[in-house]
């Protein structure tokens, strides 16, 4: 068989709250490949959502998941992405609007032996990036407007995914892109053709009865 040449990560915002670690353990059981911690801060975005006790006791219970930690707070500091790190996190992203020395925390980031990742917004324009290709492991791109999970993708978000693409074919970099915000099974397919590797997918997923119908349905239309 052809090994699949893209990532589902299942978005936890979607998941019961309440049951948390069911949700997770289900997600990684039927083959979610990442689990992606959305970390907001009440400012940079209207919500609040998961610190690093958190992340780290998750860690304590899944000790070989990939947990891809986006964060969505203001300001970026080493100490809060320190203690993401410590508590688990496999991948960190962050938006350069909150960080005054972007170049700086991604080295940082990859120091600690952790992916490092910047996430643009809708309206955040991708040419920062010719400066950042030896600090990036992925880049981010949110099709949707960062806060809130259940959103439609907007459209013109996904020409931003091509031009990373071939931004970073021109400089022979090798980094996975990923997609946050409202994919699905009826459109993952037109967005992996853009470019796009790594998929996040939250009530695609979690919101659904059968979460193993949901990533089957998600396999097949990328296959």
């Amino acid at each position: 068989m052809k090994e699949k040449n893209f990532l589902i990560a299942g978005s936890i915002l979607s998941a019961d709250l309440l049951n948390l670690e069911r949700d997770v353990k289900e997600a990684l059981d039927v083959g979610v490949d990442v689990i992606h911690f959305d970390v907001m801060d009440y400012h940079f975005v209207p919500n609040m959502t998961f610190g690093p006790a958190f992340l780290k006791a998750m860690r304590k219970k899944f000790p070989n998941a990939v947990f891809d930690v986006h964060l969505m707070v203001t300001p970026v500091t080493e100490n809060i992405v320190d203690d993401y790190a410590k508590a688990g996190a496999s991948w960190i992203s962050f938006h350069p609007e909150a960080c005054v020395h972007t170049e700086r925390m991604l080295t940082h980031i990859q120091e600690m032996g952790i992916k490092a990742g910047i996430a643009l917004n809708p309206s955040t324009p991708p040419q920062m990036l010719r400066y950042l290709w030896d600090k990036l492991d992925f880049v981010l791109v949110m099709t949707v407007n960062p806060g809130f999970g259940g959103q439609s993708t907007i459209p013109a978000t996904l020409t931003k995914v091509s031009d990373i693409k071939a931004m970073a074919k021109a400089e022979n970099r090798d980094i996975l892109i990923e997609v946050d915000g409202g994919v699905k099974s009826s459109n993952i397919k037109e967005i992996s053709s853009f470019g796009a590797e790594v998929f996040v997918v939250g009530s695609a997923f979690f919101g659904t009865a059968d979460k193993k119908a949901a990533l089957s349905s998600l396999h097949s239309a990328l296959a």
